[in-house]
């Protein structure tokens, strides 16, 4: 099958938007935790601070997923990339 780009813009795509995920959810759990700790009387306390890193930890998890997901595009971008067009008859 021949390679129009489309292959390596779709992992470009892949790599990208998991990156940007990765940060997003990185920066809401910093965002919830320096809420609670500038109002500690209306957002924080340690059962508020447990569920707020609880979350945290299980969006990150799904990011890593998705991290993992990217990598394995680039790895069958690249496997793609060393198979000669030949063999494909």
């Amino acid at each position: 099958m021949p390679d129009d780009g489309r292959a390596d813009a779709v992992v470009d795509w892949t790599v990208l938007k998991s990156i940007q995920q990765a940060n997003a959810a990185s920066m809401a759990a910093t965002e919830e935790y320096l809420l609670a700790a500038v109002y500690p009387d209306t957002a924080g306390n340690d059962d508020r601070t447990r569920e707020l890193l609880e979350r945290s930890i299980k969006r990150h998890e799904r990011i890593v997923e998705q991290l993992e997901l990217a990598k394995t595009s680039i790895e069958g971008k690249r496997t793609s990339s060393n198979t000669d067009p030949d063999d494909s008859r």
